[in-house]
């Protein structure tokens, strides 16, 4: 199912500790670990006690030592690439004064201009990955989720399937908290539905995964929706579903959408939420505080986020 996913890592101790779920992914074979430097401001290196050199040569070293950590991560003959982007931009030098073009250098792609999230999804695309799987904690990624930084981005713009391992962080329990969610990523999946296309992507991916032990199929009721309309609905999904040999129960909620969702998840204690990208909505609310994105901000455990496929 996902058979080649994209790690970006920003080398914090969360960064690395998170890799310990990697083994859990069921089908994959192959990991891209990226880190994305931005020197798009060489003056801001210099004020750092940084040159563009010696900034390039850490990052190198720590992007090895963390690949060699992955491969040893207990998945059998998981392939690890390692990729170092670093965004430039056009006619800066690393003096910050003389203005020179930056030189390619061996083991690190320049990217001219643009985020850092923009940098991790085009990575995605042109390495064909199924998945990117982002720790939601680390350098600026817990902060901004409620503040626009990285892992926010490519919640929101991005447009291959995501994974974040999201939990709940207890200053210095960081280890007990992914000792309880990484073994069993995939055995209780709540997945939430409001019988959109994009909806129905989540629900056929589910259908190819492989050993889950319980999925809570769930629907939050709107305002004027028909209760019996609902419940034959997500019927016919348990119907779809039951070839898996998964037990399945449905879930038909009323309420404030994200609260009753982030509710259920906490009481049957699920080990992963699976919600689509788009739907009712999702382009145009996204800004202004959609379920599914109130949902990926607020929720204390791993969440995975579907993408609606191009026709």
């Amino acid at each position: 199912m996902f058979e080649k996913a994209l790690i970006p890592t920003d080398f914090s101790r969360y960064a690395h500790k998170m890799q310990e779920c990697i083994a859990e992914i069921p089908g994959l074979k192959e990991v891209v670990l990226l880190n994305v430097l931005d020197a798009s401001n060489p003056m801001n290196l210099e004020k750092s006690g940084w040159s563009y050199d010696s900034f390039i040569s850490d990052a190198e070293t720590r992007l090895k030592e963390q690949a060699e950590s992955l491969s040893r991560s207990g998945k059998s003959g998981l392939i690890v690439k390692s990729l170092l982007k670093v965004i430039v931009e056009p006619m800066s030098g690393a003096d910050g004064v003389n203005l020179q073009r930056l030189e390619p250098r061996s083991g690190a792609g320049l990217i001219y201009g643009g985020s850092v999230a923009e940098a991790i999804q085009k990575t995605a695309t042109e390495e064909n990955v199924s998945l990117i799987i982002m720790g939601a904690q680390g350098k600026g990624l817990v902060e901004g989720i409620l503040l626009g930084s990285v892992s926010t981005e490519v919640l929101r713009h991005g447009e291959t399937d995501l994974l974040l391992i999201r939990h709940q962080i207890l200053e210095g329990n960081e280890e007990k908290s992914l000792a309880k969610f990484c073994p069993n990523i995939f055995s209780r999946l709540l997945v939430t539905t409001d019988f959109s296309p994009a909806a129905r992507e989540a629900v056929s991916l589910v259908k190819g995964l492989q050993g889950i032990f319980e999925i809570l199929l769930v629907h939050v009721i709107s305002n004027g929706e028909d209760f019996n309309k609902a419940a034959q609905s997500l019927n016919l999904m348990r119907d779809e579903l039951a070839e898996s040999g998964s037990k399945i129960t449905i879930h038909i909620l009323e309420g404030d959408p994200a609260e009753e969702i982030l509710n259920l998840a906490r009481k049957q204690d699920a080990s992963l939420l699976i919600i689509s990208s788009q739907g009712k909505g999702w382009l145009k609310q996204i800004r202004m505080g959609s379920v599914s994105f109130d949902v990926a901000r607020r929720t204390d455990r791993p969440l995975m986020v579907v993408r609606q496929r191009k026709s």
